[in-house]
């Protein structure tokens, strides 16, 4: 089976970037903001990425890097953003 380092770094961070972009899209469909919907935008680009790559990490023998974990990062401070946005109005 796989070892520790295969949940930490590739499931774990999948299944982050999956609840950020579930609650980003939530997010936009209940307060229909365009500034809203273009932060989805952005989060779902940087999402397929940051995926894409937690994949070839994970199941090839691509050589690893760090790239993923910070557009993930990134895209959790975006939703932070668009959770501002929603309770400021």
């Amino acid at each position: 089976m796989y070892n520790l380092e295969f949940y930490l770094y590739g499931i774990i961070p999948m299944i982050v970037g999956i609840l950020i972009m579930w609650k980003s899209i939530q997010i936009s469909s209940k307060r229909r903001m365009i500034l809203s919907w273009f932060i989805t935008f952005i989060i779902a680009i940087s999402f397929a990425l940051a995926e894409y790559m937690l994949f070839l990490i994970s199941f090839t023998e691509a050589w690893p890097t760090y790239l993923p974990h910070i557009l993930l990062a990134l895209n959790l401070i975006m939703l932070g953003i668009q959770l501002l946005l929603i309770n400021r109005k």
